[in-house]
């Protein structure tokens, strides 16, 4: 893999999060729900009507579910795809000491960790000897074990810069 091919990994990653927002977006407005109802997916010998997702939107608790766990997958996608193509880059590359070298490499190595396993935080004992770790005004604590978080704490503003670290890292300071 070449420096170009992680940064063009890093650009699909980043726009389907951003085409997941976008959907996000379309399924907060009931104007999309007639359009889901006449779409539907082909694939080989597949098809999948849409009616499921819009009688899911029409009720809010129901809607508010749905989109939550949709929101979730998107920003698990982003970091998580993001982390291990320069992780993989930098072990094939010998850079990995300085990917573990970055200031936010621990932090985003937990939350990576944290969205893969249930939105929960499950630590180890090598994760512990490293706690507290902080990133901008986050921090994890080893009380956090076994919980999860609410938005106030990890949300699309915290996914977003912590791609742009990434971004900034891949672009910047690897070769």
């Amino acid at each position: 893999m070449t420096k170009e091919d992680l940064a063009n990994q890093l650009e699909h990653a980043k726009n389907s999060y951003i085409i997941g927002l976008a959907a996000y977006s379309l399924f907060n407005t009931p104007q999309s729900h007639p359009i889901l109802r006449t779409h539907l997916a082909v694939f080989g010998p597949y098809v999948v009507k849409f009616d499921q997702v819009v009688d899911l939107l029409r009720n809010e608790h129901d809607r508010a579910i749905a989109l939550d766990e949709f929101l979730k997958m998107l920003m698990r996608c982003l970091i998580k795809e993001s982390f291990e193509h320069i992780k993989d880059y930098c072990e094939a590359t010998n850079q990995y000491a300085a990917f573990k070298a970055e200031s936010w490499y621990e932090f985003a190595r937990i939350i990576r960790n944290f969205l893969s396993h249930n939105c929960r935080f499950e630590f180890n004992v090598y994760d512990r000897e490293r706690l507290p770790i902080t990133w901008r005004d986050r921090t994890i604590t080893v009380i956090m074990d076994g919980q999860g978080l609410d938005r106030s704490f990890w949300g699309h503003t915290e996914t977003w810069e912590l791609y742009c670290e990434f971004e900034d890292f891949v672009t910047n300071r690897l070769k």
